[in-house]
């Protein structure tokens, strides 16, 4: 048997070890620690949610990981820091008429979060300062995963859109935060500037137009075409392109087969499943079907019993 040499010039190692190192980063760029459980919106029986105190004791915890709902806001100079927050409306939360933005441009001067009016109200957290806080957790050694719920409605959405792609490329939180919304123009903006990132839509039931459309459908799959069409079976509808998908737990548990669906059909890259009913704990049987799934976010009442179970209780 004749054996041909090959010669190896520096170009080949220099393009095989290349090779190596850019599928090594692709891996990391989507090393998201599934499956897994988020607070959704911190922990809201200890502090107003999404409240500073409120994710800071959900990062302390035994499950240091976090849902939240971001908005936007600019400072008085100029500089937009963002908002953590679950309404584009100030009236839930503060009882008062408006937007965030309508009257305000110091984070310092807006009226205090009391959401639930059987806790103290808290203030408002910049995303700014939500970066700070997970850099610094990250610092202390743990790395949480966050899920963030972009919940901006007004005319700067694609420009906070991107800005907050930006902010997690320059915090360097690729591999551990990502984000959803019910709107595509939430996602799509931070899409382009984050392309390493992971964006997602939600299959919920709130929506008017999604209570006569297919729970295939996410609420980012509703154009402006079907919107005005949904009395003709949603023409218009499209499939978005999501790398994620979270469903609202009710709607799974009564159509499990939706995981199977968002996997194979629509190629997702996760499934996960959001708390509907946040006052009961789970069955047994329902969560022997969360674990067909990659990802929940709980709130106290099922994490508490999410971490009895961790804790072998």
């Amino acid at each position: 048997m004749k054996f041909i040499k090959y010669r190896v010039s520096k170009s080949d190692v220099l393009f095989v070890l290349t090779s190596i190192i850019v599928l090594m980063l692709s891996r990391e760029s989507t090393a998201f620690n599934f499956p897994g459980t988020a607070w959704h919106r911190g922990d809201p029986s200890f502090a107003q949610e999404n409240s500073r105190a409120a994710l800071s004791k959900a990062l302390n915890s035994a499950n240091p990981n976090i849902e939240l709902d971001i908005i936007d806001f600019i400072d008085a100079r100029g500089n937009r820091v963002g908002l953590v927050s679950h309404d584009y409306l100030m009236k839930r939360a503060t009882g008062l008429p408006g937007t965030f933005s309508d009257k305000y441009n110091d984070p310092s001067q807006l009226p205090q979060n009391a959401a639930n009016p059987a806790l103290p109200p808290q203030p408002f957290m910049t995303v700014v300062e939500l970066f700070e806080l997970i850099k610094a957790k990250k610092a202390a050694g743990i790395t949480p995963t966050v899920s963030l719920d972009m919940k901006e409605e007004g005319k700067n959405v694609d420009a906070f859109a991107r800005w907050v792609g930006e902010m997690i490329k320059a915090y360097g939180f690729q591999d551990h935060v990502f984000a959803s919304s019910f709107f595509a123009d939430n996602i799509a903006p931070l899409k382009t500037a984050c392309p390493e990132c992971l964006v997602g839509g939600l299959v919920f039931n709130d929506h008017w137009g999604l209570q006569f459309l297919s729970y295939k459908y996410s609420s980012v799959d509703i154009t402006p075409i079907s919107k005005a069409t949904f009395f003709l079976g949603f023409l218009g509808k499209k499939e978005y392109p999501l790398d994620f998908i979270l469903i609202q737990d009710d709607i799974f548990f009564k159509n499990p087969e939706l995981v199977d669906y968002w996997r194979n059909i629509r190629k997702v890259k996760f499934v996960g499943v959001f708390v509907y009913n946040k006052e009961r704990p789970y069955t047994d049987a329902e969560w022997t079907l969360l674990k067909k799934v990659d990802w929940i976010e709980l709130d106290p009442p099922q994490m508490n019993q999410y971490l009895q179970m961790k804790a072998g209780k």
